[in-house]
């Protein structure tokens, strides 16, 4: 996509998410609507296994 290491740091996941969105449909717009519902199962099994708190 063309981002440098420290832009993808600084980002919230949400807002890769939205690049990465935009990425797909840019190359093919029928990417998008494919990859919506898998992205977000990903994301809920991510946000899922994540601990409830770091020591």
């Amino acid at each position: 996509m063309g981002f440098t290491p420290q832009q993808i740091g600084a980002m919230s996941l949400w807002q890769f998410m939205a690049c990465a969105d935009g990425y797909a449909r840019s190359k093919d717009p029928a990417a998008a609507k494919r990859s919506n519902d898998d992205t977000l199962d990903g994301v809920e099994a991510m946000l899922d296994a994540a601990p409830d708190h770091l020591f």
